[in-house]
């Protein structure tokens, strides 16, 4: 049982290794300029920061019942968040609103990279995704037109 294991992993590092799956992860906080807007406001941009990058993700046929997936996504998100209040200037507020108005904004402290949304178990469906069933005929794949 355990050669048979070993040869699996073995199997599946030759696989990653040939569709060229990288195992480095390049997650980063990156400074930005957003542009605040309101109506009635003049937009101001203001530097912040976003994630951005790229993390390991995968589907392979399970090592221990060939008739199952496994599935591992990773995205880069933010792991915490800081909060600014911004003023903006509204020179065409509707009567009786404010000629400032406050705006709270957010941006990541820092970015790492953590599972994605997972998706349901019987949700994806090869044939749904190809567009074609019974059909041995790779032109019949849309997104490869």
């Amino acid at each position: 049982m355990i050669v048979g294991g070993l040869w699996w992993a073995w199997a599946v590092l030759v696989v990653m290794g040939s569709i060229g799956v990288d195992a480095v992860d390049e997650c980063n906080l990156t400074p930005v300029i957003h542009i605040l807007s309101y109506p009635g406001c003049k937009s101001k941009p203001i530097p912040s920061f976003a994630c951005q990058g790229r993390c390991t993700s995968y589907v392979q046929v399970s090592g221990s019942k060939i008739w199952q997936t496994e599935r591992s996504c990773m995205c880069c998100q933010e792991s915490g968040e800081r909060e600014a209040a911004v003023t903006l200037n509204c020179p065409k507020a509707r009567p009786g609103e404010p000629r400032l108005k406050k705006i709270l904004t957010r941006a990541p402290i820092d970015c790492m990279c953590r599972p994605c949304t997972e998706v349901e178990a019987g949700a994806v469906m090869a044939q749904e995704i190809a567009n074609f069933v019974g059909s041995n005929n790779m032109g019949d794949v849309p997104f490869l037109k």
